[in-house]
């Protein structure tokens, strides 16, 4: 940094009296930006919410899981429903509101998958575990196909009834 100062020196570009009343914060000193300008407002278009996340935040900012209209009445779609208020994601806006759109992650989809497995294939135990670490890796290597880390919370049905071997399984 010396140097640069020096050739811009020698070139003309400073002075020397430019140069000497240049100088540089040590390494360690520490910056406190007091406010930030219009144009860095943050962006939470990559984050989301999660479903324990439902009825927490400020109050004027208190975040509510909404449930689209085609799941949300009684005689709907009771599993998806599920999926949605205990397991998935929500993404934000720009601006971190909900954006209604629904995924679920690895680990979220391996709860899921260990709640219907011992519902419906009545697994439970060593024998749910098991069953578990065989298939489930290939299962979600299967779904995850551009390895994203998550899929749309609409594949869950087709996801365990993939898992289960079993694509009659009434969900």
């Amino acid at each position: 940094m010396k140097y640069t100062f020096a050739i811009f020196a020698l070139l003309g570009l400073f002075s020397a009296e430019q140069t000497q009343a240049i100088t540089l914060a040590p390494k360690d000193a520490k910056f406190l930006q007091i406010s930030k300008d219009e144009e860095e407002e943050e962006d939470h278009s990559k984050e989301f919410f999660e479903a324990r996340e439902d009825g927490t935040g400020p109050l004027d900012h208190k975040y509510e899981r909404v449930v689209p209209d085609h799941f949300a009445a009684g005689g709907d779609d009771l599993f998806m429903r599920s999926m949605i208020k205990t397991y998935a994601l929500e993404g934000k806006n720009k601006d971190g509101s909900p954006n209604g759109k629904f995924f679920i992650n690895e680990a979220q989809a391996r709860a899921a998958a260990g709640e219907v497995l011992q519902t419906h294939k009545h697994l439970s135990g060593a024998e749910k575990k098991t069953y578990l670490e065989t298939y489930f890796p290939r299962t979600w290597a299967h779904f995850d196909v551009n390895h994203e880390g998550m899929i749309g919370v609409e594949q869950m049905p087709q996801f365990v009834r993939f898992l289960a071997s079993d694509q009659t399984l009434d969900l």
